[in-house]
């Protein structure tokens, strides 16, 4: 998963979105939930983040299911975060975070034909997402694509230099190929 952040648009669409008094509740449960989910009380950021949704009229912030998505997520209830992630696809269109964390989520419940193409096209909009391109390498290597995973790690060796780990499992990768 990628790192935690708070993303200003997201306060200020929120702004936007509700009448004021809604919105200035809103956004103080959005930070309370963000912060919940940083501290890793994923029961505390889900309930916040509910709080969120239950403010608007209509939920316009994809950031807030994405967010929920992954305390679900981090709490091992991976449909719900699926559901959750969906919400944030359907309200945002692609939007890169959401697909690499969908994609995550499938990999971990071994569906590895829904992860790779949602990794595909979280990369495609921001090819930099290092942590994606493993995931994915680690879908391609359970389906036995290997010369595709290796691809991929030899990509993100070229971005996350000095990782022995990585470049050891790709020598593995190697070594089966060549079997």
């Amino acid at each position: 998963m990628s790192a935690l952040r708070l993303p200003t648009w997201t306060a200020l669409l929120l702004l936007t979105a509700c009448s004021m008094v809604g919105t200035t509740r809103a956004v103080v449960y959005y930070r309370r939930a963000h912060k919940y989910l940083a501290a890793r009380d994923y029961d505390r950021a889900i309930a916040y983040y509910d709080t969120t949704i239950a403010a608007f009229s209509r939920p316009l912030a994809s950031e807030v299911f994405t967010d929920r998505g992954e305390a679900y997520f981090f709490k091992g209830m991976y449909e719900r975060a699926i559901a959750d992630f969906d919400t944030a696809l359907a309200i945002l269109g692609e939007e890169e975070r959401a697909l690499a964390d969908r994609g995550e989520t499938y990999r971990r419940l071994r569906q590895y034909s829904k992860a790779i193409p949602d990794y595909g096209r979280a990369l495609a909009l921001s090819p930099k997402l290092t942590w994606a391109r493993y995931g994915r390498a680690q879908a391609w290597q359970a389906v036995d694509s290997l010369q595709r995973a290796i691809a991929d790690l030899d990509t993100v060796l070229m971005q996350w230099k000095g990782r022995p780990d990585i470049s050891k499992e790709r020598r593995l990768l190697v070594a089966r190929l060549r079997r």
